[in-house]
């Protein structure tokens, strides 16, 4: 710990005066005894070195897990640079906090609604209208039947089946090999994406093409996107899903496009093509004009510089917002400003001077990677990490 003082003493400084943790909560951090006894001696080495950066980084690090399962560190132990075992274990406490977040408001919301009942329940002993179960009902709204809602949205699909409406392949081809906060962060986006087009007055046809593995993304759809893990699967009219390619999977007499960022091509006017190509990734590596010229498909990009003044923030739009474009040019017949404009969040229309706000979070931000940075720095020098 000398050694660390003496080349980051600003870290140290934010060492808590007193240990938070229990020994409960120390054992929740490590991996079971049936893990490392089973673990191979070249596994076994990265093992100790991952444990070695971690006992600092759990020590001195703001974002640190409340737990690590067995699978966790097992993915720990994939990774190859510092940098991505810190982006990961600050994930999963991120990932941790908003699970425990979303427990205590359920918890409180079944505390309120105990409360309520037994309040009821008083009025309806002492001869008043109480209302609950078992007590007096209010007349419930059809609509909030499920399957009664999973029907109509299914003949919604069905009925965009039976028009010329454009298709949407997300090519899946790069899921397997991203960073898991990528993969989750898409399988959010996806989940939204869903929702969204079943709730448009006419949705638009999706399907996942190039699977790269089929349990792979099976057990991604339903751990991220929750249509594909829920209970009425059946009720409605899910996204196909298969490894065959674009092409292969939509037939040769299909006008396909590609959408991509750096493509020369802009996508303006009607939309006349009958299928339109959107690579499932974050698109850093340029995959998406990758995949289009690998599957020889036209590459075309948004006309943001024709109808935006896009001043703050990277110029891309998350997977809902990029689908209702697509769906409002299409009802619209061409009107890629108004579509854009209601899909753009403002905070890309403004400037950071215009914005005090965006100044107090760019602040911050970078902040933030001042400090991860030198945690890791601090890390690699204490465990001799190159």
């Amino acid at each position: 710990m000398l050694r660390i003082a003496r080349f980051f003493p600003s870290l140290i400084s934010k060492r808590p005066c007193s240990s938070s943790s229990s020994s409960a909560s120390e054992d929740s951090l490590k991996p079971s005894k049936t893990f490392v006894k089973n673990l191979n001696p070249e596994e076994l080495e990265k093992y100790n070195k991952t444990a070695e950066q971690f006992d600092i980084f759990s020590y001195m690090g703001k974002y640190v897990p409340l737990e690590m399962k067995d699978e966790d560190w097992k993915k720990s132990l994939e990774f190859t640079t510092l940098d991505d075992k810190v982006a990961f274990w600050e994930f999963l406490a991120i990932k941790n906090r908003r699970r425990n977040g979303r427990d205590n408001r359920k918890n409180q919301n079944i505390e309120q609604f105990n409360n309520f009942i037994t309040e009821q329940q008083q009025k309806y002993d002492n001869g008043e209208m109480g209302y609950g179960p078992g007590l007096y009902q209010l007349l419930q709204n059809p609509m909030r039947n499920k399957k009664k809602i999973h029907h109509i949205e299914g003949n919604k699909i069905y009925e965009s089946m039976r028009s010329n409406m454009p298709k949407i392949a997300l090519d899946l081809q790069f899921i397997q090999t991203m960073k898991p906060r990528h993969r989750a962060e898409l399988g959010n986006q996806m989940q939204y994406m869903l929702s969204e087009n079943f709730a448009a007055k006419r949705p638009l046809l999706l399907d996942f093409v190039n699977l790269p593995n089929e349990q792979f993304v099976e057990n991604w759809m339903a751990k991220s996107i929750g249509y594909y893990g829920g209970m009425y699967c059946d009720q409605t009219i899910l996204p196909g899903c298969t490894t065959k390619g674009i092409k292969e999977y939509f037939g040769p007499n299909q006008k396909i496009i590609y959408i991509s960022n750096y493509a020369r091509d802009v996508l303006d006017g009607p939309i006349n093509a009958d299928v339109i190509c959107l690579a499932v990734s974050m698109d850093n590596h340029r995959e998406s004009l990758g995949a289009a010229r690998r599957a020889n498909i036209p590459a075309y990009r948004l006309p943001f510089h024709r109808y935006v003044k896009w001043k703050s923030g990277p110029q891309f739009l998350p997977f809902p917002n990029l689908v209702n474009v697509f769906r409002q040019v299409y009802d619209s017949n061409g009107d890629w400003k108004m579509a854009l404009m209601n899909n753009i969040s403002r905070r890309h229309l403004i400037t950071s001077e215009d914005s005090e706000m965006l100044k107090q979070q760019q602040i911050r931000r970078k902040a933030r990677l001042d400090e991860k940075k030198e945690l890791i720095e601090m890390i690699k020098t204490a465990t001799g990490t190159e």
